[in-house]
């Protein structure tokens, strides 16, 4: 995921205003116990993903949206593209603005539904692993952004596997998620 760079401008980051009342649906100071919830990821979500593997060239990055589809249970419906500013063979820069737009445009057509979610990135190694950037990344926008549940995603695509992991803002826990 690489460095995550932000304007000083927070107004010209933050997802539309219906979105910003979803907001006050959890405090901050609420942590979610993982081991009581329960993931889903599309189908097409994972091959969208697969297009992605980082065979040769530089990392891609985007966002995640989902929606809650019963009591703590949350499902990865959609992957934007692509959202660089900037990229290299081992780290990428998202754009913020991309981003904000996909997940506002995302939010408008599944009727206010679905909602930002988490991140995804490719690693170009077999077996991914988190990077202390990555780590940092999430937490940073664990903190920072408007959230609809106190939980972010984070896949990185490897060649070969996926790494899916869940921050419930005190700890990072690796998932599996049913495919739907």
């Amino acid at each position: 995921m690489g460095k995550k760079y932000r304007n000083s401008n927070k107004e010209k980051h933050q997802p539309a205003s219906n979105i910003r009342i979803l907001k006050k649906r959890f405090a901050r100071t609420s942590c979610i116990n993982i081991a009581d919830c329960h993931f889903e990821i599309k189908e097409e979500v994972i091959e969208t993903l697969k297009s992605y593997v980082q065979h040769e060239g530089n990392e891609m990055c985007g966002v995640l949206t989902g929606t809650q589809v019963g009591k703590n249970c949350y499902r990865i419906c959609k992957i934007s593209p692509p959202c660089v500013k900037a990229h290299t063979r081992c780290g990428c820069e998202r754009d913020a603005t991309i981003a904000n737009k996909f997940i506002e445009a995302d939010y408008e057509r599944s009727e206010h539904t679905r909602f930002y979610i988490g991140e995804w990135h490719t690693h170009p190694e077999d077996k991914p692993k988190p990077s202390a950037v990555d780590y940092n990344s999430i937490k940073n926008n664990y903190h920072t952004a408007l959230l609809v549940v106190p939980l972010l995603l984070m896949i990185i695509v490897g060649t070969q596997t996926f790494h899916i992991c869940v921050y419930n803002g005190k700890k990072f826990v690796e998932v599996v998620p049913k495919i739907v």
